[in-house]
């Protein structure tokens, strides 16, 4: 379903692991070069990503773009696609996160027409 469009994030460098995930933290699908629960990671960035809407609301700055959580060793990116679907990024932190987001950008078309 969105394997052609993970694997285009998947393959830039720093990347280590791509997931759609439903707002309910479901995982849809996923690609990643490391060992990660997806299941807990989905529903952890799930719940950060409706805090996330709420507070861009209370702030009237919405819609929610994206949310970028750094980490000493990793990089949390997550972007809505279209309703109740997510599109998660984990990379390392040496990844040219301009880079990531210009695919996001590239991409998001492809994202939001895909089932």
């Amino acid at each position: 379903m969105f394997d052609e469009i993970l694997n285009k994030f998947i393959i830039l460098d720093g990347v280590s692991s791509v997931t759609i995930i439903r707002d309910n933290g479901e995982v849809v699908e996923s690609q990643k070069t490391e060992d990660f629960d997806d299941g807990k990671l989905a529903a952890e960035v799930s719940f950060v990503l409706e805090e996330s809407k709420s507070l861009a609301s209370k702030l009237g700055k919405e819609p929610l773009s994206m949310i970028f959580i750094e980490f000493r060793d990793h990089i949390i990116l997550s972007a809505p696609i279209k309703d109740h679907l997510y599109i998660v990024l984990i990379a390392l932190p040496g990844a040219n996160i301009a880079k990531i987001n210009i695919e996001l950008k590239k991409n998001r078309d492809l994202l939001l027409l895909s089932p």
